[in-house]
C-alpha cells in the first residue's frame, strides 16, 4: 500500500468517527479550518483572517474535539508514515542480497574488512565493545502508554493490511478492527488526570523493553554474528557487547518522589521480567526440544548436571516419567522450575531488611546447562533453537537492565558535611576551600571507616543519602552488582564531588568496583572537566579505586544544559573539546574510556540522526565503548516498531564500529578551522545570553510568549519542572526551556546565535570548506537546518500577542525574527542548498505537508492561553476546562513536529 494511500485511508476512518461519535457539525468545523490553514499556506491573504474567525468562535467543548481530531491525525498519520518506511526497508533488504544495507552492522564489518583490518585487530575491537543504551524517563512523552500501546496495535493492523497476499475476507476483518481501535483510541482521554508515580515510569520503560527490546536486540547480536562468518570467521564474537540501562526509579536528582524505596521496588520490577520471560521462553523451550536420547545421546556433563539436582520437585519429576527419553526437556523444565521458585522471592523486603539472604538463583546456573545443550546439538538447530536464547540471557540477565544511580552533587556533599560534624571531623566541610576538602577527604578515605550508626544523617535528606548507599551494599551483597550501573554525579564541578561519593560507598562497603561517573554539563563544568580528571588520576587513592573497575573511568557530558547555558553554538563546540581534552588526559594515564552522552529528542538537546552524530565525535573519544540516553519521546519514536527499533540500533552500533576502526586516519584539525569555531562560540555565546540572561523582561516574555505555565502543570513525568522554586532560566530544567520553544514555534535552542556567528566570519569559501570537510561542522549546520525548518515566526509572532507588554514583546521578537533570517540565510549560504533540508528530501516534504495541520493546534493554543489568562480564578473549573484544550494542543502540536523537549 502506497503512503498516500495509507494516509487517505487512516484519515477517512478518523472523519467518520468524528462524524458517528461527535456530529457532523463538528467534522465540517474541523475541515473549514484545515482548509483556511492550507490555503495560508498557499499564500491566501484572506486565509489568516478566516482561520483567526473559525477559531475564536470554537467554544470550549468545540475547541476540544478539534484539537483532539488534529492531534489523532497526526498520531494515525505517524502510523503511516513508519509503516511506509518499513516497507521500504524491506524491499531495499530484498533488492541488496547478498550485499547489506547502508548502515547497517553488516555494512559496517564489510567496511573494515575492505579497509584492511586484520582479524587480530577485529578480535581486538570486539573485545573491547561495549555499547549502552539508557533508557530516561525525562518528562518529554506527552502521550501515556495507554495511548502508545493503542497506536502500536493499530500500527501492526497498518501493516497486516498492506501485505500483498491477503484475501478480501481478511482485508475486511483487519480494516473493521483498526476502525475499532481508532474508535477505542478517540474516547479514551489523551492527558494524564494525576501525576505518574516513578514506578509508573519503570513500568512504562519495562513496556518497551518486553514488547519490542526483547527480541530485537537478539537479532542485533544475530547481524554481528552473521556478519563475521562472512568476512572473519577466525574472529570470536563478544558474547556480552549490547545492553540496556534505565535511570527511571534510579534517578533522584530533583526528584524527591524518588526514594532508596522507590529504587529497590524498581529492581523487583526488573528481576520480575527478567525471570518470568526467561521462565516462559525456557518452558517454551523444553516442549519444542522433544529430542530422543536414543537419537541424540545427552553429553556426560548433561547426564551428569541432571544427577546433581535430584532428588526433582515433583512436576519436573513428573515430566521425567511422561517423557522418559527426552533429557533435553527435562533439563530446560527443571530451569524453568528454579525460575519459578525464584519468582516468590520477596525482593523488595529482603533489599530493605538486613537480616541474612542470598538470591536464589544467578545467571550461571541458567548459562551453564544451556550452553551445555547448545554444544550437544547439530548446529542447525543449536542457531535456531538456543542461539537467540542464550542471547537473550547474556543480554538481560536475571536483571533486564542495569539501574543507573544518580544525584546531584550538593546532595552528596552535604551528607558528608553533616557526617563530619557529627563524628567532630569538621564543623563546615561545605565551606572548604576545594585543597583542603581533597586533602580531608585523602586522609579519610586513607584512614579506617569509623565507627557508624545504621543512620548517621541529621536530616531527612542526609538519612535518605545513607540509605540508599546502604541499598547499594545490600544489592550487590544479596543479587549480584549486575544490577547496578554506575553513580551518576550531575553538577559535578570539584575533584571533592567525586572523592565524596567514594567516601559514602567505602563507609557503607560498596565501594569495590563501583563506578563513579561525573556528569559535566555546563560551559565552565566542560571546560574544566580535563582539570578534574588529571587530579582525580593522579591521586594515588582514586587509582587504586580504579584498579578495581578494570582501570575504566565513565565520564557523562550533558548536551542540555550545556545549550541553556551558553546557546547551541557555544555548546556544541564546547562540548566537543570537551571530548577532545577528556581522552587526551585518559590516554596519558592510560585510563580505559567510556563518555556517556546525555542527548535527548530535540537538536537543542543533543537530538538528530544517531548515525550522523556519532560519526562526528572527535577522533579517538569512542574506541568501541559508546553510552547515549534514551529520553522521553525518543523512546517510543524509535522503539515502538519492531522493525524501526532493528534499523535504529543496527545504525548505532554501524557507526560505533565505524568510530572505532584502526583503519581509521586520524586527520587532524586545521588550526584556522579551530580559530573560526573559537571565535563563533564566543560571539554565538555571547549573543545568545545578551537574549537570555541580559534583556530586561526576558523572562517575563518567554512566560507569555510561550505555555510554560501550562507545561509545567502537565502530569508528563514524576519530576518537577524546575529543581527549585524559581522563574529563573538558570533553574528550570532544560526539557520545559526546550518544550515550551518548541510548541510556540520559536524552536529558539535549536539555532538562536548560529547566524551572528557565521556572519561574523568573511571567509565564506573557509566555511564552505569546513561543511564540506568536517563531520562536526556539517553535522552542527544540517541539524540547524532542521531546526529551522520546524520553526514558524509567523506561527511565533501569535504567541507574541499575548505578550502584555507590546514593547517588551516588539524589541525581543524583533531580535528574534532579524536573527532568525540572518542564520536561514547563512547556513543555505554555507550548505549551498537552495531550501531548508534540500539534502533530505523526504524529510523536507513530510515537515511542508504537515504544517498545514499543525497550524490550526498553535491558532487553537493560543486562544486558550489568551482565555485562562484572562480568567479572575485560574483554578476554576473553566480553567480546567480550557487547559485539557491546551493539553490537547501540546501533544498534537509534539506529534506533528515529532518533538517535545
Amino acid at each position: 500500500m502506497e503512503l498516500s494511500a495509507s494516509i487517505h485511508l487512516l484519515g477517512d476512518i478518523l472523519g467518520n468517527i468524528i462524524s458517528e461519535l461527535e456530529s457532523p457539525e463538528l467534522f465540517g468545523i474541523e475541515e473549514r479550518i484545515r482548509a483556511a490553514a492550507k490555503d495560508r499556506r498557499g499564500g491566501n491573504a484572506d486565509a489568516r483572517h478566516q482561520l483567526t474567525v473559525e477559531v475564536e468562535a470554537l467554544d470550549t467543548d468545540s475547541a476540544r474535539a478539534v484539537s483532539a481530531a488534529f492531534t489523532t491525525y497526526f498520531d494515525l498519520i505517524n502510523l503511516a508514515e513508519e509503516n511506509h518506511r518499513v516497507h521500504q526497508l524491506r524491499e531495499k533488504e530484498t533488492s541488496l542480497h547478498p550485499k547489506p544495507q547502508d548502515e547497517s552492522v553488516g555494512a559496517a564489518i564489510e567496511t573494515l574488512k575492505n579497509n584492511s583490518v586484520s582479524t587480530e585487530q577485529m578480535q581486538r575491537l570486539l573485545n573491547d565493545l561495549s555499547i549502552e543504551l539508557v533508557l530516561t524517563a525525562h518528562p518529554t512523552e506527552a502521550r501515556r502508554r495507554t495511548v502508545v500501546s493503542k497506536l502500536q496495535r493499530i500500527g501492526h493492523l497498518l501493516d497486516r493490511l498492506s501485505g500483498n497476499r491477503i484475501s478480501t475476507r481478511e482485508y475486511k476483518k483487519i480494516r473493521e478492527g483498526m476502525y475499532a481501535e481508532v474508535v477505542s483510541l478517540w474516547l479514551t482521554d489523551r492527558h494524564r488526570s494525576t501525576r505518574p508515580a516513578a514506578t509508573d515510569e519503570v513500568r512504562t520503560g519495562l513496556y518497551f523493553v518486553e514488547s519490542v527490546f526483547w527480541d530485537t536486540l537478539p537479532e542485533i547480536y544475530a547481524d554481528l554474528n552473521q556478519a563475521l562468518a562472512s568476512h572473519y570467521p577466525n574472529v570470536v564474537p563478544p558474547s556480552s557487547w549490547l545492553h540496556l540501562a534505565s535511570w527511571m526509579g534510579g534517578d533522584r536528582d530533583g526528584n524527591p518522589n524518588v526514594t532508596h524505596k522507590i529504587t529497590a521496588e524498581t529492581l523487583r520490577l526488573h528481576r520480575g521480567l527478567a525471570v518470568e520471560n526467561h521462565r516462559r521462553i525456557l518452558q517454551d523451550l523444553a516442549r519444542r526440544l522433544s529430542l530422543s536420547n536414543r537419537r541424540l545421546p545427552p553429553s556426560p556433563e548433561i547426564s551428569a548436571w541432571i544427577e546433581s539436582r535430584r532428588p526433582l520437585p515433583p512436576h519436573v519429576k513428573f515430566i521425567e516419567e511422561r517423557y522418559a527419553a527426552e533429557p533435553y526437556r527435562l533439563v530446560l523444565s527443571l530451569l524453568s522450575a528454579d525460575l519459578a521458585d525464584a519468582s516468590q522471592d520477596e525482593m523488595t523486603t529482603r533489599l530493605l531488611e538486613r537480616t541474612p539472604h542470598q538470591a536464589r538463583i544467578n545467571l550461571q546456573h541458567l548459562l551453564n546447562p544451556v550452553e551445555l545443550i547448545s554444544n550437544n546439538l547439530p548446529e542447525a538447530l543449536a542457531l535456531d533453537k538456543i542461539q537467540k536464547v542464550l542471547n537473550q540471557l547474556h543480554i538481560f540477565g536475571l536483571h533486564t537492565m542495569r539501574l543507573d544511580i544518580r544525584e546531584e552533587s550538593t546532595r552528596f556533599n552535604s551528607t558528608v558535611d553533616e557526617i563530619l560534624r557529627a563524628l567532630k571531623i569538621t564543623t563546615d566541610f561545605m565551606g572548604m576551600t576545594e585543597e583542603a576538602r581533597l586533602k580531608l577527604l585523602a586522609q579519610l578515605l586513607s584512614s579506617p571507616a569509623p565507627e557508624l550508626s545504621s543512620n548517621p544523617g541529621a536530616t531527612p535528606a542526609s538519612a535518605e543519602t545513607w540509605a540508599l548507599f546502604q541499598l547499594i551494599k545490600r544489592v550487590r551483597d544479596v543479587y549480584g552488582r549486575e544490577l547496578l550501573g554506575p553513580v551518576v554525579i550531575s553538577m559535578c564541578r570539584y575533584g571533592s564531588d567525586v572523592l565524596c561519593v567514594l567516601l559514602l560507598a567505602r563507609w557503607t562497603g560498596c565501594d569495590n568496583n563501583l563506578q563513579i561517573v561525573p556528569l559535566f554539563e555546563t560551559i565552565e563544568d566542560l571546560k574544566t572537566a580535563p582539570s578534574i580528571l588529571e587530579e582525580l588520576f593522579t591521586l594515588p587513592l582514586y587509582r587504586e579505586h580504579l584498579v578495581s573497575c578494570m582501570n575504566a573511568q565513565m565520564v557523562m557530558i550533558g548536551y542540555s544544559d550545556s545549550n541553556k547555558d551558553g546557546g547551541y553554538v557555544m555548546a556544541n563546540w564546547a562540548l566537543y573539546q570537551g571530548q577532545e581534552n577528556i581522552t587526551q588526559v585518559a590516554q596519558k594515564h592510560n585510563i580505559s574510556l567510556t563518555i556517556f552522552h546525555g542527548r535527548g529528542g530535540t537538536i537543542a538537546r543533543g537530538g538528530g540522526p544517531a548515525n550522523r552524530a556519532i560519526r562526528a565525535q572527535p577522533p579517538g573519544s569512542i574506541n568501541g565503548r559508546f553510552r547515549l540516553t534514551e529520553q522521553g519521546e525518543t523512546i517510543a519514536a524509535r522503539y515502538s516498531n519492531p522493525e524501526l527499533a532493528h534499523r535504529h540500533l543496527e545504525q548505532i552500533v554501524n557507526a560505533v564500529l565505524l568510530a572505532s576502526s584502526p583503519a581509521k586516519l586520524e586527520v587532524a584539525i586545521p588550526p584556522s578551522w579551530r580559530k573560526v569555531m573559537d571565535q563563533m562560540a564566543e560571539i554565538s555565546r555571547s549573543n545568545y545570553r545578551q537574549l537570555v540572561y541580559g534583556t530586561p523582561g526576558f523572562i517575563d516574555f518567554w512566560r507569555y510568549a510561550t505555555p510554560l505555565d501550562e507545561i509545567k502543570r502537565m502530569h508528563i513525568g514524576s519530576r518537577p519542572a524546575a529543581r527549585t522554586q524559581s522563574g529563573e532560566v538558570s533553574k528550570i530544567r532544560a526539557i520545559p526551556w526546550v518544550f515550551s520553544w518548541m510548541q510556540s514555534r520559536f524552536n529558539l535552542p535549536g539555532w538562536f546565535g548560529l547566524g551572528t556567528a557565521l556572519h561574523s566570519i568573511k571567509d565564506n569559501g573557509l566555511l564552505r570548506d569546513m561543511y564540506q570537510n568536517w563531520a562536526f561542522f556539517k553535522t552542527m549546520l544540517d541539524n540547524t537546518e532542521m531546526s529551522l525548518i520546524k520553526a514558524d515566526m509567523e506561527i511565533a509572532s501569535l504567541y507574541v500577542e499575548l505578550v502584555p507588554d507590546k514593547d517588551l514583546a516588539g524589541t525581543i521578537f524583533n531580535s528574534i525574527q532579524n536573527e532568525y533570517a540572518l542564520t536561514k540565510t547563512a547556513v543555505l549560504s554555507i550548505s549551498g542548498h537552495t531550501n531548508l533540508l534540500d539534502a533530505e528530501p523526504i524529510t523536507q516534504n513530510a515537515v511542508q505537508l504537515r504544517n498545514p495541520y499543525i497550524d490550526p493546534l498553535n491558532y487553537i493554543q493560543v486562544e486558550m492561553l489568551r482565555r485562562v489568562r484572562a480568567l479572575t480564578d485560574p483554578e476554576s473549573a473553566e480553567a480546567d476546562a480550557l487547559r485539557e484544550v491546551i493539553g490537547l494542543t501540546i501533544n498534537g502540536i509534539a506529534a506533528g513536529l515529532r518533538n517535545t523537549g
